[in-house]
């Protein structure tokens, strides 16, 4: 995983709402955001990247911060309607849900160059 796939993700995401490919654009919105997220905790040492989408958060959490978690499994609930449901995601959650996964990709890109963000021991968790 890396930042350049997370950010070409929060690229295709932005097309497919052009074109009004809702579903699509909401589900590539959240890999963007876990992809990004992934490469937060990688950065910081941590071994074993979860799974599951839960766990991920809880990790991301666990760095002290809490709202990009909470955001975080927000998108993925989205992401589940938009790949599993027989109801399509509409036009505003789907742009609803890259404007948020663009703010996540950009925070944890901040918190990735900042490195240990001030954490003793290296930031390792």
């Amino acid at each position: 995983m890396s930042l350049d796939k997370a950010r070409l993700l929060l690229i295709q995401a932005e097309r497919d709402l052009e074109i009004g490919c809702f579903d699509k654009a909401a589900s590539a919105a959240y890999m963007a955001a876990r992809m990004a997220a992934e490469v937060l905790l990688r950065s910081l040492g941590q071994r074993g990247i979860p799974r599951r989408d839960d766990k991920l958060a809880r990790a991301v959490a666990n760095l002290g911060m809490r709202p990009e978690a909470e955001e975080l499994m927000r998108l993925y609930e989205v992401r589940k309607r938009a790949d599993y449901s027989r109801y399509p995601v509409d036009a505003a959650s789907a742009s609803d849900c890259v404007r948020a996964a663009g703010r996540l990709v950009e925070s944890f890109v901040s918190r990735v160059t900042r490195g240990a963000g001030g954490r003793p021991g290296g930031g390792r968790t």
